[in-house]
């Protein structure tokens, strides 16, 4: 049932009945040919691998076309760079992985909000965050900036659009060189039953527009 689903998510409409028929078989072969597969009709494990990555991209996509739909500001306006391997979504750092994007740029470079929304938390964490904010997006997304300069222009609740100045970039909190640590959490929302992604995809669409 899986794979059927998968095949018909991936615009080969199959029907979920757990049994490997002849429409299956067919619609792998499809499957196959149009990505320059082994033609044979035949789906073993590395082939469902295949095929999973093949949904998680979609998903992505998805993803991305959502975010900027509605986003209209890259954050760090001035020259940035994405720093290497250790600043990217999933970088393993001690007991945990990095949850965001490092954007790094130069100390007391405007930062702005990404999208509109409601201001849903600030604070200071030294152990970590430094100065953070966090905006409810009109998407129901939940976008995370951390390591401000100094504590966020806006208080909690306050209506935020998309391009206004929350902040600086900085060094706050457990910080190497003064960036922006960027995240972006699925709906409930940061720490209230969410969970976050890599926002990598999305900075750079909004990047090549600023």
């Amino acid at each position: 049932r899986v794979l059927q689903r998968n095949l018909t998510r991936l615009k080969l409409r199959t029907r979920s009945t757990a049994y490997f028929g002849r429409q299956t078989r067919k619609n792998v072969k499809r499957l196959e040919a149009r990505r320059g597969w082994r033609v044979d009709g035949r789906v073993q494990r590395p082939d469902a691998k295949r095929i999973k990555g093949l949904i998680e991209q979609q998903r992505e996509r998805k993803r991305a076309r959502r975010l900027t739909a509605g986003a209209q500001a890259f954050p760090v306006p001035g020259p940035h760079n994405y720093g290497g391997a250790s600043a990217k979504f999933g970088a393993p750092r001690s007991g945990h992985s990095h949850q965001g994007q490092d954007v790094f740029a130069a100390c007391g470079e405007p930062l702005l909000s990404a999208q509109s929304g409601n201001v849903k938390a600030k604070g200071y964490q030294g152990s970590g965050a430094g100065h953070y904010l966090v905006i409810v997006g009109v998407d129901g997304l939940d976008y995370v900036y951390m390591h401000l300069q100094k504590a966020p222009w806006t208080s909690q609740g306050t209506l935020v659009t998309a391009g206004t100045q929350i902040g600086k970039v900085g060094a706050s909190g457990n910080a190497s060189g003064c960036h922006l640590h960027f995240e972006l959490w699925s709906s409930p929302g940061w720490y209230s039953g969410g969970g976050p992604f890599d926002p990598l995809p999305a900075l750079l669409y909004w990047d090549s527009y600023s």
